[in-house]
């Protein structure tokens, strides 16, 4: 059986199992139609699992997450379904959320293909032309009596260096390129850069908005389904791992347990800023906070996904710009000098 499903077969069965509620078949039907279609073994043992653990439970989530291969995140969502009678909505719902994952993460994944092959390239040319064409130079420098000192001595150093290890180099960056661009074209590898690119700090406001589109989406669905706002709050709040927004929820959550209203609380604590926060602030007075909520959620999804796409973009011509000055400061390095000496010849 397979480790973990991926975002894109995690879109597709929750986008079927939502049309099958919305024909008016149960749960378990549902699963047992789905099994019967599956197009492969992998896939078909999944559903037979989770048919055989949703007869003996008669829950969704439990069986799900007995199956082992959903992530947390899905199988929460599918218990707000359950618990709230929506959950023909949070099938669509999570959905679209894993098809625009998968579409992101296949963006980034593309979009870092070329860049990263370009960077090897260049790092590779680099490497030469400490390795290969530096010690030309250095040899004419001793024919000619001179001590080289400053950057040039430090680059002809580096040079020493990398071309006594050169073999290990070059292997190292090869084994690092290609791992690369092999992670980013497999399931784990697109969840270990994910992993990774939380821990930047330039990033973690990408994720909070992630966050906030997670929160936002499930206490919209938990309303909706009549819940109140103390067990609304209480869900939605546990489907994010963010850890300054999830802060900020516990803030909001101790304030609403003193009576503060919903809106004062999320606002007051940051947990919506903004456009977001006078959004939700007027949606709640008028008392449609579920409509302010979806409309926050789509605003904050479509904002992470920009800048996700506007940080991948801006890669490739730093990593040139980055490469052709380092280049550039070994040849001036050397040709400086170099050329004094000649002037002093002449």
């Amino acid at each position: 059986m397979k480790q973990t499903l991926t975002d894109n077969e995690l879109a597709v069965f929750s986008g079927q199992l939502s049309m099958i509620l919305h024909s008016g078949i149960s749960v378990l039907e549902g699963i047992l139609i789905l099994k019967d279609d599956a197009e492969s073994e992998d896939r078909r043992e999944i559903l037979n699992s989770v048919y055989e653990a949703l007869e003996e439970t008669g829950e969704l989530a439990p069986a799900l997450q007995s199956s082992g291969v959903f992530p947390e995140y899905f199988v929460r969502m599918t218990e707000l379904g359950e618990k709230s009678g929506t959950m023909e909505e949070v099938m669509d719902s999570l959905s679209e959320y894993f098809s625009r994952q998968h579409t992101v993460l296949r963006s980034i994944r593309d979009t870092l293909t070329y860049p990263l092959i370009l960077f090897g390239m260049l790092s590779a040319v680099l490497i030469v032309l400490i390795t290969q064409v530096m010690p030309v130079f250095e040899e004419v420098f001793e024919q000619l009596g001179i001590e080289v000192r400053g950057i040039t001595g430090t680059v002809f150093r580096l040079g020493n260096l990398l071309r006594n290890g050169a073999a290990a180099i070059l292997f190292i960056v090869i084994a690092a390129l290609l791992f690369c661009i092999f992670s980013l074209r497999t399931e784990k590898g697109k969840r270990l850069l994910l992993t990774f690119l939380k821990k930047l700090p330039f990033i973690k406001n990408i994720f909070r908005l992630l966050s906030c589109a997670r929160f936002a989406s499930a206490l919209s669905i938990s309303l909706h389904s009549g819940l109140d706002i103390d067990e609304s709050f209480s869900i939605a709040a546990g489907l994010t791992d963010q850890e300054d927004f999830l802060a900020c929820l516990k803030q909001a959550e101790a304030l609403i347990s003193e009576g503060t209203d919903l809106g004062e609380a999320l606002r007051s604590t940051g947990v919506f800023t903004g456009l977001n926060a006078r959004m939700f602030s007027i949606g709640f007075r008028t008392g449609s906070p579920e409509t302010a909520l979806s409309r926050i959620s789509a605003d904050c999804q479509t904002e992470a996904d920009n800048r996700i796409q506007s940080a991948v973009n801006a890669l490739e011509p730093a990593l040139t710009a980055i490469l052709s000055i380092l280049a550039g400061a070994v040849l001036i390095s050397v040709m400086l000098p170099l050329l004094s000496v000649m002037t002093n010849i002449g």
